[in-house]
């Protein structure tokens, strides 16, 4: 009994001292937090993804919104140089001669396109002239000089009134002038229909002739007003450099 006691009492003291012991060491309580300074939130920055590197190539080139289309510009002068009408310097054809004494001056070329001869003479006797040089073969081809001639470039100053297209007339220089290219003309039927025509039936063909309007002067000072015509068309057997070669080389006789 009486080690019974002593081992009761050995389990109480161990009791005790574990007893003591949680007790000296209590389960520690969760720490309070301690306050700190916050920190400001850095702005978020937009991070770009990582590409691999592309192959170097030349600047594509930029494209521009398509623009008005502007007016076309005028022609670049086919002769800078003046129309100069010199004396002539041998007797002119008969017919020329004629001009002469019946308007007190002629005007003859010294050049033209290869086969083509004075044909006739219309309007002599009148306050203007028309001199036909032709060639003949397949076709008959002309090459008309006329003048003193009125010429406008206003569309609409013709007799009939009829507005002109603008794209069938083109400006150029020569020396000092304007001198005027003329492709087509008013068509036959729309001629032969005469002012009784409505003006917006009127046909404009661009194929019928091509003629040169400009002016010559002479030593004595004087301008005389002309038109060089090539026809019929399509007229593709001269070209307008040839038709200023033809001014150029006019001859003026006097009476």
């Amino acid at each position: 009994m009486r080690a019974a006691f002593k081992a009761g009492m050995l389990l109480a003291a161990a009791a005790a001292v574990i007893a003591a012991g949680c007790a000296a060491n209590p389960e520690p309580a969760p720490a309070t937090p301690t306050p700190t300074a916050t920190a400001p939130v850095p702005d978020l920055i937009a991070i770009t993804p990582v590409t691999p590197p592309i192959a170097t190539t030349a600047p594509a080139t930029p494209t521009l919104a398509p623009a008005e289309t502007p007016l076309p510009p005028a022609p670049p002068p086919i002769d800078a140089s003046a129309v100069q009408c010199a004396p002539a310097d041998a007797a002119p054809a008969p017919g020329v001669a004629n001009v002469a004494q019946q308007l007190g001056y002629a005007l003859a070329p010294t050049f033209l396109p290869q086969g083509f001869t004075l044909a006739g003479v219309s309007g002599a006797g009148s306050a203007s002239v028309t001199q036909i040089y032709q060639q003949t073969g397949a076709a008959t081809r002309s090459v008309i000089i006329a003048y003193p001639v009125e010429f406008s470039p206003d569309g609409a100053s013709g007799p009939l009134g009829w507005q002109r297209p603008d794209d069938a007339l083109d400006e150029l220089r020569l020396g000092d002038q304007a001198a005027y290219v003329m492709r087509g003309g008013w068509s036959d039927a729309s001629i032969i229909a005469g002012p009784g025509l409505d003006p917006k039936d009127a046909e404009w063909d661009y194929d019928k002739s091509l003629a040169l309007f400009f002016s010559c002067a002479t030593d004595g000072g004087d301008r005389i007003a002309l038109a060089i015509q090539a026809l019929p068309g399509p007229v593709d057997w001269i070209s307008v450099s040839e038709i200023v070669d033809i001014a150029h080389s006019l001859r003026h006789t006097s009476r």
